[in-house]
């Protein structure tokens, strides 16, 4: 149950954003215009596959690539570079947030196992990187998970929008806290959720895993796991060890 530190939007925002999505094997880079009436136009976006190898080394190189794609999308999109773009950063990982645009990562998931990362701000990690590559026309004004930034993008359009789901690589949920903190967007991290029975695939699963013991729920329901649970069901029907 993590704060996000922003409410829904008012559609009433308005002008060109950059937008960064990291929350799987692929990270897309995009650049989104806000009309201020409640519509938007996508004028470009990129998707990079991240190396294996860096998902699972140093933390430093990781957002060392992250900024070289991101300095390509400027390159092959043609975006002025004497101009200012905020941009907000979608880390799709279980952070403690402390302000807007600042968080620590708390654990990796999905696999993701890269050092010197957890603990950190994740947002001066991006920042620090962009600076290496001399890219000076970023500011990164707004941290989010994937599921607060789902909400709210389809809130924009839809204002009464009142939770935002993802359910893919890893699964999570978010939800405005309307009566305790004046709308504020809080998100729950149910992939951590521990409280059901496991069958011995899904326990079997977490003990091979990189995080053993935790994200129970998202191991047992999402994209990256169910087709491992899917072999270990059909290797024990076929009686293989």
């Amino acid at each position: 149950m993590i704060s996000s530190f922003v409410k829904r939007p008012s559609g009433k925002e308005k002008g060109v954003f950059l937008a960064l999505d990291l929350g799987g094997t692929n990270f897309r880079v995009m650049s989104v215009e806000l009309s201020g009436d409640r519509t938007f136009k996508v004028k470009s976006t990129s998707r990079y596959t991240i190396p294996k190898d860096l998902t699972v080394g140093d933390g430093k190189e990781l957002f060392n690539f992250i900024a070289a794609s991101v300095d390509d999308f400027l390159t092959n999109n043609k975006l002025p570079l004497d101009k200012k773009y905020g941009l907000g950063f979608t880390f799709s990982f279980p952070v403690k947030q402390t302000a807007v645009a600042s968080g620590e990562l708390i654990i990796w998931t999905k696999g993701f196992a890269a050092t010197g990362v957890e603990g950190c701000d994740v947002v001066k990690l991006l920042k620090d990187a962009l600076h290496r590559r001399n890219i000076s026309c970023i500011s990164v004004e707004a941290l989010a998970n994937d599921t607060v930034g789902t909400l709210m993008a389809k809130s924009y359009q839809m204002p009464n929008c009142a939770s935002g789901v993802i359910l893919g690589t890893g699964t999570n949920a978010c939800y405005p806290e309307e009566k305790e903190l004046g709308g504020i967007i809080i998100n729950t991290e149910w992939g951590n959720f521990d409280k059901f029975s496991q069958n011995k695939f899904d326990m079997e699963l977490d003990e091979r895993s990189n995080n053993s013991g935790r994200q129970l729920f998202e191991k047992a329901v999402s994209g990256m796991y169910l087709g491992e649970i899917f072999r270990l069901v059909v290797l024990h029907e076929m009686n293989i060890e």
